[in-house]
């Protein structure tokens, strides 16, 4: 599933709060889950999310207005597909809304 969020930070201010949201959306996971982050170029984030047993790549291109990114679902939760592309957009949108620290 592909998400898109805009925003108006500028690439290197929403990629500061994306990173720094990080830490307080693995706490958001259910069932205790897990959640590790790459950064394979300077606004590309490849995060895998490990919950209830299955594992949700998620990848990110922060750009200049927007964030845009895409959701593979594993088959075992294919019918939850909706609700976890609509978690990771939301997470994403707080992170961007959080004021600088």
């Amino acid at each position: 599933m592909d998400i898109s969020i805009p925003h108006s930070l500028g690439r290197e201010e929403a990629k500061r709060r994306v990173e720094q949201g990080l830490p307080k959306l693995e706490q958001h996971l259910p069932g205790g889950g897990a959640l590790r982050a790459e950064w394979p170029s300077d606004f590309a984030l490849n995060l895998t999310i490990s919950a209830m047993g299955q594992t949700i790549p998620v990848q990110l291109a922060i750009m200049d207005t927007t964030v845009d990114g895409s959701v593979t679902v594993p088959t075992f939760l294919k019918m939850m597909s909706g609700q976890i592309a609509e978690f990771v957009k939301t997470s994403a949108t707080k992170m961007l809304e959080k004021p600088s620290v």
